[in-house]
């Protein structure tokens, strides 16, 4: 990970006579000739709020995309030559950590803007503070359908697709396989509870849900959350949470010869190390089919996106590496049609160059509420290849458009 250096400028008069004289030499020379000046800092801050440690394991990804896309745009000049500075504070593990760095940035550093809130109820826990200070978030990866029903969501823009349409895709998957019988399984989340919702929504009339269980993934054993999934005998089970809490309920299913029964899992499920959870990669491999969101990697948005990571990260784009790229983008765009560094105006910004945006991540459109309205998803499996356990795509992509 680097972390480009920056540093913060401010001006104070205090003196009233030199204000109201200097302001009206501006005005003067304003009849004359057109300004030059952008009005914005000599340096442009953009607030970073992401896991900078392992867990999840794609966190430090994500600062690297940011990170990435900062620089091609300082490479460009910037904005007339100002540049971008990117300010990262490390999200942390809890909702509670993820509002303190919010704090940090917004209450010590003076942005205006941040890019960050990798999970929903991060943006959750932060919300209200963002609407308080007239601030605008970008988050990369929040999914949850809650998001958009806040009283604050218009200062949430989410580059994710959110979870109406995730639910969408795994009924579909359901439907198209001819699943009768489904038990679902979530994380008592924002992000567990809106999927499986979602989820129930679509497959209402057509497929029955034998069973809804919702776990708590601090336990340590889902031994009993399990037996009473396995007494219903479901064709199909839905399990929607983090890679490390499925990571063991997939290993205890497998205990318990639940591996028999097909799985559909979720983007929380993608990217788990299999090489550090063998019991529930081996599981995976036998029963488990999942969605992520996944752009189209034959853009060529996406392809100079992708070829410059892996030269400077030496390592391939993971998951949301592709939107936190965008996030920062977008965030650029919306400075630059502002015209100045205040939050409520790179706000109105954001809502109007998030319009048929076309990213690493796909083509971006927000609604009302910051939310895309389109997303694509790819069903991937896990195989051995070689010695190893690897994540890969069936070849099977899922477009689906959010209800209205």
């Amino acid at each position: 990970m680097r972390n480009i250096p920056g540093s913060e400028h401010a001006v104070r008069l205090n003196n009233f006579t030199l204000i109201f004289l200097l302001t009206a030499l501006s005005a003067f020379s304003a009849g004359c000739n057109p300004p030059v000046s952008t009005g914005l800092p000599a340096e442009i801050p953009i607030g970073c709020v992401m896991p900078t440690a392992s867990a999840p394991a794609w966190g430090p990804n994500l600062v690297n995309a940011a990170n990435e896309a900062v620089n091609e745009l300082n490479a460009h000049g910037g904005i007339d030559g100002k540049k971008f500075v990117l300010l990262v504070e490390d999200e942390g593990p809890t909702p509670a950590t993820a509002v303190m760095a919010v704090h940090k940035l917004i209450d010590e550093k003076k942005v205006q803007v941040i890019i960050g809130g990798t999970t929903s109820e991060a943006v959750m826990a932060a919300g209200p503070y963002f609407a308080d200070k007239n601030i605008p978030l970008v988050s990369p990866s929040a999914t949850s359908t809650i998001l958009s029903q806040q009283s604050w969501s218009h200062w949430i823009f989410r580059l994710s697709p959110d979870d109406a349409l995730q639910g969408g895709v795994v009924a579909k998957l359901i439907k198209d396989n001819g699943y009768k019988k489904v038990a679902i399984l979530v994380q008592d989340s924002i992000y567990g509870r809106g999927i499986e919702e979602m989820t129930k929504e679509f497959l209402k009339g057509r497929t029955e849900v034998v069973i809804s269980v919702r776990y708590d993934p601090r336990k340590l054993s889902y031994r009993s959350e399990l037996n009473a999934i396995k007494d219903k005998n479901p064709d199909c089970v839905l399990c929607v949470g983090y890679y490390d809490d499925t990571a063991e309920i997939y290993k205890q299913a497998g205990e318990l010869g639940l591996d028999d029964i097909k799985w559909i899992a979720t983007d929380g499920s993608y990217d788990m190390p299999l090489d550090q959870h063998l019991d529930a990669a081996r599981f995976m491999e036998k029963a488990v089919t999942g969605t992520v969101h996944m752009p189209d990697k034959q853009s060529n948005a996406y392809k100079d996106f992708s070829n410059n990571y892996q030269t400077i990260y030496y390592a391939a784009p993971t998951v949301y590496c592709d939107t936190a790229y965008d996030g920062i983008n977008l965030i650029a765009r919306a400075i630059k049609q502002a015209n100045t560094y205040q939050g409520g105006s790179i706000r109105d910004a954001l809502a109007s160059v998030g319009k048929d945006f076309h990213g690493a991540s796909g083509t971006v459109t927000f609604d009302d509420q910051g939310s895309r309205i389109a997303g694509t998803y790819a069903v991937w499996k896990v195989e051995m290849q070689g010695t190893q356990y690897q994540f890969v795509m069936t070849g099977q992509s899922i477009t689906f458009l959010k209800p209205k």
